[in-house]
């Protein structure tokens, strides 16, 4: 366990020294992947890879999954940038010593969208839709009463009215916690798979291949090829610890490092304080050393209703995002 800590901390330290790679923004597909998901961890400005300990661990760490509370569903919906809606869905079961297993669906819905082309740039009466999709299987595992291990792997369906592109990618993650005021590291790899093409009969054209000659067939069916773009592959490790914990309340700090294939690397830091074990206040600053970007503050506050057998939890998550809207993320979990 030391060498995985030294491993951890080594890898987390360097990142943000690693700047000097060159930005490849807007270079990737599937961007919806990188969405990061749940009012909790959005409120705590996406420093949520160590802290996180519910349903969303089968996007933000999938070795976290063994600390989720019980069995636990979670529904989370945010109205996304340029009026896009973010639904996702996770599911997290626990089996003994078999271990834990968790099911997830994502969904980035465009909504309709209005046809046009060069020639009717108002529109031609075409109403088309896209929208981005993924399925997750999660298996999890405690390895000991403080390190746990899980993965995931997704089917990746991305469409545009008559074209898709199809891909198969795996998340890894792993957790451990020390006995020094509740610190917990925390490691995962995302969206590690197939690049993505797009194909459809959209991309089907007639063409002329000898213009110059009289009398031949100048309809040739012809598909336009297009190119194959890599997954959003993102590295998070990072940590949290209490800053003040007793039988009334906590006070958590927690800090991620990012090291993206699609940008620079960057820092996000939250803090969340808890009453009672049921009310929640968090706050974040996400994307720390981050140069020409719109992220910035977070808030965020939750509530935990207990009932015979089961708890409710409700979390609100509000990132301003510059000039673009800002963004609320809702979240209702349920375990039993």
């Amino acid at each position: 366990m030391k060498h995985l800590i030294k491993i951890l901390l080594t890898a987390f330290l360097s990142l943000p020294a690693l700047g000097l790679a060159q930005s490849m923004v807007g270079t990737t597909a599937a961007y919806f992947l990188s969405i990061e998901v749940g009012g909790r961890g959005t409120g705590m400005g996406g420093a949520h890879v160590a802290a996180v300990n519910d349903a969303t661990a089968l996007f933000w760490n999938p070795g976290a999954a063994p600390r989720v509370r019980g069995n636990e569903t979670l529904f989370v919906h945010s109205e996304w940038l340029a009026g896009t809606n973010f639904d996702f869905v996770g599911a997290v079961f626990h089996l003994g010593g078999a271990g834990t297993i968790g099911l997830s669906v994502t969904v980035l819905d465009y909504g309709d969208l209005i046809h046009t082309t060069i020639e009717d740039p108002d529109g031609t009466g075409l109403i088309f839709s896209a929208s981005d999709l993924s399925l997750g299987l999660t298996i999890a595992r405690a390895m000991t009463d403080r390190f746990s291990i899980g993965g995931t792997v997704k089917f990746i369906n991305q469409q545009i009215w008559h074209e898709q592109a199809l891909s198969v990618a795996v998340d890894v993650g792993t957790l451990y916690k020390t006995d020094f005021r509740g610190l917990t590291l925390g490691m995962s790899i995302a969206n590690f798979g197939l690049p993505m093409r797009m194909t459809g009969s959209d991309l089907e054209h007639f063409y002329d291949i000898a213009e110059e000659l009289y009398g031949n067939n100048g309809k040739i069916v012809s598909t336009l090829k297009t190119d194959y773009f890599n997954l959003p592959l993102i590295f998070r490790a990072g940590f949290t610890m209490d800053v003040v914990r007793n039988d009334v309340m906590s006070l958590i700090l927690a800090v991620d490092a990012l090291h993206p294939n699609n940008n620079y690397e960057s820092v996000n830091v939250g803090l969340e304080y808890e009453l009672l074990k049921k009310f929640y206040l968090r706050a974040g600053r996400k994307a720390l050393f981050l140069e020409n970007t719109e992220e910035g503050l977070t808030m965020g506050t939750g509530l935990r209703i207990p009932m015979r057998g089961m708890g409710v939890r409700f979390d609100y998550g509000f990132e301003y995002f510059g000039r673009f809207k800002d963004i609320q993320n809702f979240s209702l979990a349920i375990d039993f």
